[in-house]
C-alpha cells in the first residue's frame, strides 16, 4: 500500500468514525425521531432539518473547493484525481430509486448510514434492515446484468 493510499484510508477512517458520531449524537439512529421528522401534521419536530442545514454548511463549501480545483486542473490533496459525479439528467429509473427510498426511509425511519451504525450496535431491527438492504442490492444488480 502506498502513502498516499495509507493516509486516504486512515483520513477516510477518520471521516466515517465522525459522521457516525454526528448520526449519534443527533439522533437520527433512532428511529422514532426520524420518523417524527416526517411526520408533518401529528407531532412534527422540525430538529433533524436542523442537522441536515449544519451538513449542508459544511459540505456545500467543501464541494464547490473540490469542483474549482478540478476545473483549474488539479488533482486532490493526495494527488489523486478526483472522481466526481457527472450524471445531469433526472431519469425514470433516478425518480423510482428515489420514490423507493423516500418509501423505505418514511416506513421504517431508517436511512443506510443510521441503519448500519445501529447494526453494528447490535439492534436487531437494524440488522433485518441492512440483510434486507443487501437483498435489494444484490436484487438491482441481478436486473441491470440481465
Amino acid at each position: 500500500m502506498t502513502t498516499n493510499n495509507k493516509v486516504t484510508m486512515i483520513f477516510s477512517f477518520l471521516s466515517g468514525t465522525i459522521f457516525a458520531i454526528g448520526l449519534i449524537v443527533s439522533q437520527m439512529v433512532n428511529p422514532e425521531k426520524v420518523l417524527s421528522f416526517l411526520r408533518l401534521f401529528n407531532g412534527w419536530d422540525p430538529s433533524l432539518g436542523l442537522v441536515m442545514g449544519g451538513g449542508i454548511s459544511v459540505a456545500m463549501p467543501v464541494f464547490f473547493y473540490v469542483k474549482l480545483r478540478k476545473n483549474e486542473g488539479k488533482s486532490a490533496l493526495n494527488n489523486e484525481p478526483f472522481d466526481l459525479p457527472t450524471a445531469t439528467k433526472i431519469t425514470p429509473k433516478l425518480v423510482i430509486g428515489s420514490l423507493l427510498f423516500g418509501i423505505g426511509w418514511g416506513m421504517v425511519g431508517f436511512c443506510p448510514a443510521p441503519a448500519l451504525v445501529t447494526a453494528l450496535a447490535g439492534y436487531t431491527d437494524s440488522i433485518l434492515f441492512v440483510v434486507a438492504m443487501l437483498a435489494g442490492f444484490w436484487l438491482q444488480a441481478m436486473l441491470v446484468k440481465n
